[in-house]
């Protein structure tokens, strides 16, 4: 029985060893899966197309407020701009001999 055991134990170390180590190596992958996933569903790692499209989006919307922001401002800068030639012109410096000689 001693001799048989043995041979029995001679032909499933192979096995064990070889099943084993698949067991192993399923294990770790299945964690890297895990992780990888974990990684997508946080935000940390989003795929490359998703990422492009994101992108493209913003850039776009980018544009739209930049126009906005400058067909709101245009009046302003207009204002700013004539009171900068006005005080070129003396105007400011008429307005404030004005207020100190009352």
């Amino acid at each position: 029985m001693d001799n048989n055991d043995v041979a029995n134990l001679e032909k499933l170390l192979p096995l064990a060893d070889k099943y084993g180590l698949a067991y192993i190596v399923a294990l770790i992958l299945l964690m890297i899966f895990l992780v990888l996933l974990r990684s997508i569903v946080k935000g940390n790692l989003v795929p490359r197309e998703l990422l492009e499209r994101a992108e493209e989006d913003r850039d776009r919307l980018q544009n739209i407020l930049d126009k906005e922001r400058s067909d709101f401002m245009a009046p302003t800068l207009e204002v700013l701009q004539r009171l900068k030639i006005d005080h070129t012109a003396g105007g400011v410096h008429e307005l404030n001999e004005e207020d100190g000689g009352g």
